[in-house]
């Protein structure tokens, strides 16, 4: 039985990014590079500190890899445009509800954040988290302010209250997104996932947000080009109106923005895109979370609804002005082509009549040159008759020469007449092509 290339590649990719239990209190701390589709450079810094490390480096085809080190997990994955280093410590002991140096880099001196944030990457985002004991008694919102160094704190029961989450949605002094987890009954394994889905919950919503920054980018732009679209529609229109209206020129104005937008389309359809597909994410994490509400704390779904559905609805309608617009585009061009076509059949019937009164024109001016050279001929074939007349003895016939010419006329005439008649008619048979004959079986 011959097995498919890919049969277990796709298998692998189920278990491809495993997580391990999460033993009592520790910390989750991530780096993630934008490295859009080339990450060659920050893999081969990552595997020249592996081998440094006597550890397995890294393959191009790769997407993760976990090393336990010395005192804590060492993390690599790669996505389609991004590449994340994650520290992960894990069997700590709690102390009024976090681990001893939580949020404390220099404390951890044992980690290498120095060689993570000197990768040859664009840091996107870091994020730390830290997962506790039980939460402190009394806890305000004033003191998770501190513990986060936030301006705002958004949290949750979840799991059935059996934990709390809170979230800064703010970037500390260090440069990292601070969270904390406070677990009273969570079993390790179930804690491991729900730190991986905080984790992509984290990266997620930074990811989605990338599309604000294209719609900033390309709004002005667009708006320009709508602005343009109308004017040359309402000019289409004007023209269209009028019998004897030009619209030529507005097909090079009209060509241009279809130009501009098919630019813009290829500039920003991979990262609206992205952000739908980011979005969606970020809602299957939380939903799956199953919080609930902490009195005295705003929730997360409430505080993502709040700051990110805006930017995400100005992303939606982006995508349908940039849909719109070229829909509009598309039928001005209809319109345009519709009304050229009717100019050049116009031109044209005026042409065909203009050849038309020239062949009448042509025609009565054959005729008089046909009758000016009847004329002419019989002139000059009178002439004739009376040159041949002379010589001969018409006085003894009792003849005169001047009836000899005068009845010679008619005679004359009515000969080239029959003979110019006779050749027209050669000439127009031949032209004319011939019928076919067709008979019954």
């Amino acid at each position: 039985m011959q097995e498919h290339a890919l049969r277990r590649t796709l298998s692998e990719e189920l278990h491809a990014r495993t997580f391990h239990d999460f033993e009592g209190a520790g910390r989750f701390i991530r780096f993630v590079f934008l490295v859009g589709n080339d990450d060659s450079k920050i893999l081969a810094y990552i595997n020249k500190f592996l081998a440094s490390a006597t550890l397995p480096v890294m393959s191009s085809d790769d997407k993760f890899c976990l090393h336990n080190m010395a005192s804590y997990a060492l993390r690599i994955e790669r996505h389609t445009e991004f590449l994340s280093i994650s520290f992960v410590e894990t069997g700590l002991r709690a102390k009024n509800g976090l681990a001893a140096n939580a949020f404390n880099e220099i404390g951890l001196s044992h980690m290498p954040f120095f060689w993570a944030r000197n990768a040859p990457a664009p840091l996107f985002h870091a994020i730390w988290i830290e997962v506790g004991g039980k939460p402190l008694r009394n806890l305000s919102q004033a003191r998770m302010l501190e513990i986060l160094e936030s301006r705002s704190v958004a949290s949750n029961n979840f799991n059935d209250a059996a934990a709390q989450i809170h979230f800064a949605f703010d970037i500390d002094t260090a440069g990292f997104s601070r969270v904390v987890i406070f677990n009273q009954d969570i079993q390790s394994t179930r804690m491991g996932r729900i730190v991986q889905r905080v984790v992509e919950l984290e990266t997620y919503r930074l990811l989605a947000l990338l599309g604000l920054a294209t719609v900033k980018e390309f709004s002005q732009r667009l708006g320009l080009i709508e602005d343009v679209v109308s004017t040359l529609t309402n000019d289409l229109a004007e023209q269209i109106k009028r019998p004897d209206g030009k619209v030529q020129a507005l097909l090079s104005i009209l060509s241009a923005q279809a130009a501009e937008i098919e630019d813009i389309n290829s500039k920003t359809s991979y990262r609206l895109a992205a952000t739908t597909a980011y979005l969606n994410i970020l809602t299957s994490r939380l939903e799956r979370m199953r919080i609930t509400r902490l009195s005295g704390f705003q929730g997360v779904q409430g505080f993502l609804d709040r700051r990110m559905a805006p930017a995400m609805q100005s992303c939606s309608a982006f995508s349908e002005r940039l849909t719109s617009l070229s829909q509009r585009i598309s039928r001005a061009g209809e319109l345009l082509r519709t009304q050229t076509e009717l100019v050049i059949q116009r031109q044209n019937r005026d042409l065909l009549q203009s050849m038309d009164e020239r062949a009448k024109h042509q025609l009565r001016l054959q005729q008089m040159v046909e009758r000016l050279s009847i004329a002419a001929v019989t002139y000059y074939g009178v002439g004739l008759v009376g040159y041949v007349a002379v010589s001969l003895p018409i006085s003894e016939w009792g003849l005169s020469l001047v009836y000899i010419k005068a009845l010679s006329v008619p005679v004359i005439a009515i000969t080239i007449w029959y003979a110019i008649r006779r050749v027209k008619g050669s000439v127009k048979g031949r032209l004319t092509p011939a019928k076919t004959n067709s008979s019954p079986d």
